[in-house]
């Protein structure tokens, strides 16, 4: 009686690479809102509830001229990093509330600003506030500093909110162009996602072994 021998190649891929889009309809299950913080230039990083700001990441490159530019790849994994002198890195503005800014020499909200949260997420959110003109960006990172994504919008105030295709973002860079430079508040993330996704192969593992399943049964008959 011969066997018959199904060979059925199993793709143990990983899910594509995350897209960002942008979704003003976000709601995240964490909100940073700075109420509390001491208004000024800080030195180091801030540290709010599942998320950690400073300038930048290990990694890339800060040029300062009149708004703070960010280049390179972050390192893995990834690390906030701050600027040496305090009035070239980040603080809290009092704007009705406390908000976040990125600084340049004095000149408030013209600086970068990274965000590195505690957890992946696959929603990010926050308020611009102080716009005047000119444009913000929004850089994704994953875990090991690979650049998911990246998303420039029209500088205005209001709430601004991005998802993730998957729950792959680690961190996030923003720096702008507008003159007046702007802040940030109510940062909003989600703590409580699952950070490995299912594999983009699957349904088709799945559908294999039922097929190979079949085959033997039908082989020692």
């Amino acid at each position: 009686m011969k066997r018959a021998i199904l060979v059925i190649p199993f793709l143990f891929a990983s899910a594509a690479q995350a897209v960002v889009v942008s979704d003003n309809s976000i709601v995240g299950d964490t909100v940073n809102d700075f109420n509390g913080l001491s208004s000024g230039n800080v030195a180091g990083t801030i540290s709010q509830t599942g998320a950690t700001y400073g300038e930048a990441f290990a990694g890339q490159t800060v040029s300062t001229a009149t708004f703070d530019t960010l280049t390179g790849t972050p390192t893995a994994p990834l690390t906030l990093t701050s600027a040496a002198t305090t009035a070239n890195n980040i603080g809290i503005y009092t704007s009705g509330s406390q908000t976040i800014y990125g600084d340049v020499s004095g000149q408030i909200g013209e600086g970068a600003l990274s965000i590195l949260f505690s957890t992946v997420t696959d929603v990010f959110g926050l308020e611009v506030v102080g716009a005047n003109s000119g444009t913000f960006t929004v850089a994704f990172f994953d875990t090991v500093g690979s650049l998911l994504d990246s998303i420039t919008q029209t500088a205005t105030n209001g709430f601004f909110g991005f998802r993730s295709s998957s729950a792959d973002i680690a961190g996030v860079s923003i720096t702008n162009n507008d003159p007046a430079g702007i802040a940030y508040d109510n940062v909003t993330f989600n703590s409580n996602v699952s950070s490995v996704p299912l594999p983009a192969a699957l349904p088709l593992m799945v559908a294999g072994l039922g097929a190979l399943a079949f085959a033997r049964r039908r082989a020692v008959k």
